[in-house]
Protein backbone atom coordinates (compact mmCIF):
# COMPACT_ATOMS: atom_id res chain seq x y z
CA UNK A 1 0.00 0.00 0.00
CA UNK A 2 1.18 3.54 -0.80
CA UNK A 3 0.06 6.23 1.67
CA UNK A 4 0.20 10.01 1.43
CA UNK A 5 0.29 11.45 4.97
CA UNK A 6 -0.08 15.12 5.87
CA UNK A 7 0.50 16.36 9.41
CA UNK A 8 0.03 20.07 10.17
CA UNK A 9 0.72 21.76 13.51
CA UNK A 10 0.04 25.39 14.42
CA UNK A 11 1.12 27.03 17.68
CA UNK A 12 -0.48 30.42 18.41
CA UNK A 13 0.15 32.73 21.37
CA UNK A 14 -2.07 35.42 22.85
CA UNK A 15 0.93 37.75 23.12
CA UNK A 16 4.38 37.92 21.57
CA UNK A 17 7.08 35.56 22.80
CA UNK A 18 10.77 36.38 22.49
CA UNK A 19 12.26 32.94 21.94
CA UNK A 20 11.14 29.37 21.24
CA UNK A 21 12.67 25.93 20.71
CA UNK A 22 10.75 23.09 19.08
CA UNK A 23 11.53 19.39 18.59
CA UNK A 24 9.56 17.27 16.07
CA UNK A 25 9.17 13.53 15.54
CA UNK A 26 7.13 13.47 12.34
CA UNK A 27 9.34 11.60 9.86
CA UNK A 28 8.26 7.94 9.48
CA UNK A 29 10.84 5.19 9.80
CA UNK A 30 12.14 3.11 6.91
CA UNK A 31 12.33 -0.52 7.99
CA UNK A 32 11.47 -4.03 6.79
CA UNK A 33 7.73 -3.26 6.77
CA UNK A 34 7.68 0.27 5.40
CA UNK A 35 9.72 2.50 3.07
CA UNK A 36 9.69 6.30 3.09
CA UNK A 37 9.88 7.55 -0.50
CA UNK A 38 9.51 11.24 0.27
CA UNK A 39 9.54 13.42 3.37
CA UNK A 40 8.65 17.10 3.07
CA UNK A 41 8.79 19.62 5.92
CA UNK A 42 7.90 23.31 5.95
CA UNK A 43 8.42 25.54 8.99
CA UNK A 44 7.60 29.15 9.74
CA UNK A 45 8.84 31.65 10.76
CA UNK A 46 12.06 31.27 8.79
CA UNK A 47 14.67 29.29 10.68
CA UNK A 48 17.33 26.62 10.29
CA UNK A 49 15.98 23.08 10.79
CA UNK A 50 18.47 20.48 12.05
CA UNK A 51 18.17 16.70 12.27
CA UNK A 52 19.58 13.98 14.55
CA UNK A 53 18.70 10.45 15.70
CA UNK A 54 17.77 10.01 19.35
CA UNK A 55 18.92 7.14 21.57
CA UNK A 56 15.99 5.01 20.35
CA UNK A 57 17.00 5.52 16.71
CA UNK A 58 14.15 7.91 15.83
CA UNK A 59 14.66 10.80 13.41
CA UNK A 60 14.23 14.13 15.21
CA UNK A 61 14.01 17.61 13.66
CA UNK A 62 14.56 20.68 15.79
CA UNK A 63 14.70 24.43 15.36
CA UNK A 64 14.76 27.63 17.37
CA UNK A 65 13.42 31.14 16.78
CA UNK A 66 15.22 33.93 18.62
CA UNK A 67 13.08 36.95 17.63
CA UNK A 68 9.63 38.12 18.71
CA UNK A 69 6.81 36.08 17.18
CA UNK A 70 3.26 34.99 18.03
CA UNK A 71 2.81 31.93 15.82
CA UNK A 72 4.71 28.86 14.63
CA UNK A 73 3.50 26.65 11.81
CA UNK A 74 4.76 23.21 10.77
CA UNK A 75 3.62 21.22 7.73
CA UNK A 76 4.93 17.67 7.19
CA UNK A 77 4.12 15.36 4.31
CA UNK A 78 5.29 11.77 3.82
CA UNK A 79 4.87 9.24 1.01
CA UNK A 80 5.25 5.79 2.53
CA UNK A 81 5.00 2.30 1.07
CA UNK A 82 3.78 -0.24 3.63
CA UNK A 83 3.68 -4.04 3.69
CA UNK A 84 1.82 -6.68 5.72
CA UNK A 85 3.54 -7.93 8.91
CA UNK A 86 6.41 -10.33 8.32
CA UNK A 87 5.27 -12.70 11.07
CA UNK A 88 1.83 -13.30 12.56
CA UNK A 89 1.55 -13.18 16.34
CA UNK A 90 -0.12 -16.60 16.32
CA UNK A 91 3.06 -18.04 14.78
CA UNK A 92 5.23 -16.97 17.72
CA UNK A 93 5.27 -20.17 19.73
CA UNK A 94 8.41 -19.58 21.81
CA UNK A 95 7.91 -19.57 25.59
CA UNK A 96 7.30 -16.41 27.56
CA UNK A 97 10.88 -15.42 28.47
CA UNK A 98 12.67 -15.14 31.76
CA UNK A 99 13.80 -11.58 32.47
CA UNK A 100 17.43 -12.73 32.41
CA UNK A 101 17.09 -13.35 28.65
CA UNK A 102 16.84 -9.66 27.82
CA UNK A 103 19.97 -7.78 28.79
CA UNK A 104 19.81 -5.64 25.64
CA UNK A 105 16.15 -4.72 26.17
CA UNK A 106 16.20 -4.05 29.90
CA UNK A 107 14.92 -0.48 29.32
CA UNK A 108 11.69 -1.98 27.96
CA UNK A 109 11.07 -4.04 31.09
CA UNK A 110 11.47 -1.16 33.55
CA UNK A 111 8.66 1.07 34.79
CA UNK A 112 8.95 4.83 34.59
CA UNK A 113 7.39 8.03 33.27
CA UNK A 114 3.64 7.62 32.70
CA UNK A 115 3.87 3.80 32.96
CA UNK A 116 3.83 3.23 36.70
CA UNK A 117 3.99 -0.09 38.54
CA UNK A 118 1.00 0.82 40.66
CA UNK A 119 -1.61 -1.02 42.69
CA UNK A 120 -4.20 -0.15 40.02
CA UNK A 121 -2.13 -1.86 37.31
CA UNK A 122 -1.50 -4.91 39.48
CA UNK A 123 -5.22 -5.10 40.29
CA UNK A 124 -6.05 -5.18 36.57
CA UNK A 125 -3.39 -7.86 36.05
CA UNK A 126 -5.08 -10.03 38.69
CA UNK A 127 -8.51 -9.44 37.13
CA UNK A 128 -7.36 -10.71 33.73
CA UNK A 129 -5.10 -13.48 35.04
CA UNK A 130 -7.39 -16.34 33.94
CA UNK A 131 -6.20 -18.32 30.90
CA UNK A 132 -2.56 -17.33 31.30
CA UNK A 133 -0.33 -19.00 28.68
CA UNK A 134 3.40 -19.71 28.54
CA UNK A 135 3.39 -19.36 24.74
CA UNK A 136 4.50 -15.82 23.87
CA UNK A 137 2.13 -15.17 20.96
CA UNK A 138 -0.88 -16.54 22.83
CA UNK A 139 -0.04 -14.52 25.94
CA UNK A 140 0.25 -11.26 23.99
CA UNK A 141 -3.16 -11.86 22.39
CA UNK A 142 -4.67 -12.75 25.78
CA UNK A 143 -3.39 -9.58 27.44
CA UNK A 144 -4.25 -7.41 24.45
CA UNK A 145 -7.82 -8.67 24.17
CA UNK A 146 -8.29 -8.19 27.92
CA UNK A 147 -7.06 -4.57 27.73
CA UNK A 148 -9.28 -3.92 24.70
CA UNK A 149 -12.29 -5.16 26.69
CA UNK A 150 -11.40 -3.52 30.01
CA UNK A 151 -10.43 0.00 28.81
CA UNK A 152 -13.01 1.95 26.81
CA UNK A 153 -11.81 4.23 24.03
CA UNK A 154 -13.01 7.68 25.07
CA UNK A 155 -11.49 11.06 24.08
CA UNK A 156 -11.14 13.99 26.47
CA UNK A 157 -11.04 12.02 29.73
CA UNK A 158 -7.23 12.15 29.98
CA UNK A 159 -4.53 14.51 28.70
CA UNK A 160 -1.14 14.09 27.06
CA UNK A 161 0.61 14.17 30.45
CA UNK A 162 -1.70 11.62 32.14
CA UNK A 163 -0.27 8.46 33.68
CA UNK A 164 -1.79 5.02 33.25
CA UNK A 165 -3.30 5.40 36.73
CA UNK A 166 -5.46 8.26 35.42
CA UNK A 167 -6.87 6.05 32.66
CA UNK A 168 -7.19 3.02 34.96
CA UNK A 169 -9.19 5.07 37.45
CA UNK A 170 -11.81 5.70 34.75
CA UNK A 171 -11.24 2.51 32.75
CA UNK A 172 -11.20 4.82 29.72
CA UNK A 173 -8.79 6.82 27.59
CA UNK A 174 -7.39 7.24 24.08
CA UNK A 175 -4.95 5.03 22.19
CA UNK A 176 -1.99 6.59 24.03
CA UNK A 177 -3.44 5.44 27.37
CA UNK A 178 -4.55 2.02 26.11
CA UNK A 179 -1.11 1.28 24.62
CA UNK A 180 0.69 2.30 27.81
CA UNK A 181 -1.59 0.18 30.00
CA UNK A 182 -0.84 -2.86 27.83
CA UNK A 183 2.89 -2.12 27.97
CA UNK A 184 2.67 -2.07 31.77
CA UNK A 185 0.90 -5.43 31.84
CA UNK A 186 3.41 -7.00 29.44
CA UNK A 187 6.29 -5.77 31.60
CA UNK A 188 4.66 -7.19 34.72
CA UNK A 189 4.59 -10.50 32.85
CA UNK A 190 8.32 -10.18 32.01
CA UNK A 191 7.78 -9.43 28.32
CA UNK A 192 9.80 -6.46 26.94
CA UNK A 193 7.42 -3.95 25.35
CA UNK A 194 7.77 -0.51 23.81
CA UNK A 195 5.52 2.36 22.77
CA UNK A 196 4.94 3.18 19.08
CA UNK A 197 4.04 6.66 17.83
CA UNK A 198 2.64 6.63 14.31
CA UNK A 199 -0.32 7.03 11.99
CA UNK A 200 -3.35 4.87 11.26
CA UNK A 201 -4.95 5.13 7.81
CA UNK A 202 -8.69 4.50 7.71
CA UNK A 203 -9.77 3.21 4.28
CA UNK A 204 -12.37 5.52 2.78
CA UNK A 205 -12.84 7.09 -0.62
CA UNK A 206 -12.39 10.65 0.60
CA UNK A 207 -9.47 12.08 2.53
CA UNK A 208 -9.37 11.03 6.13
CA UNK A 209 -8.82 13.46 8.98
CA UNK A 210 -7.52 11.78 12.12
CA UNK A 211 -5.07 12.13 14.95
CA UNK A 212 -1.74 10.40 15.14
CA UNK A 213 -2.02 6.91 16.60
CA UNK A 214 -0.23 4.77 19.19
CA UNK A 215 0.21 1.04 19.68
CA UNK A 216 2.61 -1.54 21.16
CA UNK A 217 5.57 -3.64 20.08
CA UNK A 218 6.74 -6.65 22.12
CA UNK A 219 10.06 -8.47 21.82
CA UNK A 220 10.48 -12.02 20.53
CA UNK A 221 13.87 -13.74 20.74
CA UNK A 222 13.12 -15.39 17.41
CA UNK A 223 11.55 -12.54 15.43
CA UNK A 224 12.59 -9.30 17.16
CA UNK A 225 10.04 -6.52 17.69
CA UNK A 226 6.46 -7.38 16.70
CA UNK A 227 3.48 -5.02 16.77
CA UNK A 228 0.05 -5.28 18.40
CA UNK A 229 -2.64 -2.58 18.46
CA UNK A 230 -4.79 -2.93 21.62
CA UNK A 231 -7.10 -0.04 20.69
CA UNK A 232 -8.32 -1.92 17.63
CA UNK A 233 -7.44 -5.39 18.95
CA UNK A 234 -5.52 -6.11 15.74
CA UNK A 235 -2.00 -6.81 14.59
CA UNK A 236 -0.67 -3.69 12.82
CA UNK A 237 -0.65 -4.06 9.06
CA UNK A 238 -0.43 -1.94 5.94
CA UNK A 239 -2.62 0.81 7.42
CA UNK A 240 -0.22 1.41 10.32
CA UNK A 241 2.82 3.68 9.78
CA UNK A 242 5.56 3.80 12.43
CA UNK A 243 7.14 7.18 13.17
CA UNK A 244 9.03 6.44 16.38
CA UNK A 245 9.42 3.99 19.25
CA UNK A 246 10.38 4.46 22.90
CA UNK A 247 9.76 3.32 26.46
CA UNK A 248 6.56 5.41 26.64
CA UNK A 249 4.90 8.50 25.18
CA UNK A 250 7.40 10.88 26.80
CA UNK A 251 10.18 9.43 24.62
CA UNK A 252 8.40 9.97 21.29
CA UNK A 253 5.80 12.79 21.33
CA UNK A 254 5.10 14.24 17.86
CA UNK A 255 6.23 17.62 19.17
CA UNK A 256 7.68 19.20 22.29
CA UNK A 257 9.30 22.50 23.07
CA UNK A 258 9.75 25.50 25.31
CA UNK A 259 9.32 29.25 24.86
CA UNK A 260 10.21 32.47 26.66
CA UNK A 261 7.35 34.79 27.52
CA UNK A 262 4.15 35.15 29.54
CA UNK A 263 1.80 34.31 26.67
CA UNK A 264 -0.63 31.41 26.68
CA UNK A 265 -0.10 28.82 23.97
CA UNK A 266 -2.73 27.10 21.83
CA UNK A 267 -1.85 24.02 19.77
CA UNK A 268 -3.91 22.93 16.77
CA UNK A 269 -3.10 19.74 14.85
CA UNK A 270 -4.50 18.11 11.72
CA UNK A 271 -3.56 14.70 10.30
CA UNK A 272 -4.80 13.49 6.90
CA UNK A 273 -4.04 10.19 5.20
CA UNK A 274 -5.02 8.81 1.82
CA UNK A 275 -4.09 5.86 -0.35
CA UNK A 276 -2.37 6.75 -3.62
CA UNK A 277 -1.10 4.95 -6.69
CA UNK A 278 2.47 3.66 -6.65
CA UNK A 279 4.78 6.60 -7.44
CA UNK A 280 7.49 6.42 -10.06
CA UNK A 281 10.65 4.75 -8.78
CA UNK A 282 12.93 7.13 -6.96
CA UNK A 283 15.38 6.96 -4.10
CA UNK A 284 14.42 8.40 -0.73
CA UNK A 285 14.59 12.19 -0.75
CA UNK A 286 13.54 15.02 1.50
CA UNK A 287 12.71 18.68 1.19
CA UNK A 288 12.80 21.48 3.77
CA UNK A 289 10.95 24.70 2.99
CA UNK A 290 9.95 27.90 4.74
CA UNK A 291 6.52 29.27 5.69
CA UNK A 292 6.27 33.06 5.60
CA UNK A 293 5.40 34.14 9.12
CA UNK A 294 6.72 37.44 10.52
CA UNK A 295 9.28 37.94 13.27
CA UNK A 296 10.36 41.17 14.93
CA UNK A 297 13.72 42.26 16.34
CA UNK A 298 11.91 44.44 18.91
CA UNK A 299 8.64 43.92 20.73
CA UNK A 300 5.85 45.25 18.43
CA UNK A 301 3.36 47.79 19.68
CA UNK A 302 0.46 45.77 18.34
CA UNK A 303 -0.19 42.34 16.91
CA UNK A 304 0.03 41.69 13.19
CA UNK A 305 -2.39 39.57 11.18
CA UNK A 306 -0.17 36.85 9.86
CA UNK A 307 -1.56 33.32 9.99
CA UNK A 308 -3.40 31.61 7.12
CA UNK A 309 -6.52 29.61 7.91
CA UNK A 310 -6.00 25.90 8.59
CA UNK A 311 -8.76 23.79 7.06
CA UNK A 312 -10.04 20.65 8.77
CA UNK A 313 -11.04 19.44 12.19
CA UNK A 314 -8.62 20.76 14.78
CA UNK A 315 -7.61 19.38 18.16
CA UNK A 316 -5.97 21.43 20.88
CA UNK A 317 -4.78 18.30 22.71
CA UNK A 318 -1.26 16.96 22.27
CA UNK A 319 -2.48 13.42 22.86
CA UNK A 320 -2.31 10.68 20.30
CA UNK A 321 -5.82 9.57 19.47
CA UNK A 322 -7.28 7.10 17.05
CA UNK A 323 -10.11 8.44 14.94
CA UNK A 324 -13.51 7.20 16.06
CA UNK A 325 -14.94 5.01 13.31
Amino acid sequence: MHLDIEHDIVFTYDDYISESWVELRMEPQSNARQTVNLFFLAVGPRTKVSRYHDWCGNAVRHFSIAEYHDAIQVKARSLVETKPPEVLIDAITEPVPARADFGATVDYLAFGGPITDSSALERLAREIDHGQSNVLGHEVWRIGEAVHSAIQYMPNVTSYHSTIDDALAQRAGVCQDIAQIMIGLLRLRGIPARYVNGYLHVAREEKVTAESHAWVEFYSLQYGWVGYDPTGNVQPGEHHVVVGTGRHYDDVPPNRGVYRGAAKEKLEAVVRTREVQAPEAFSHREEIREIALPVYSELPDRRASRLPDVQGDLSSQQQQQQQEL
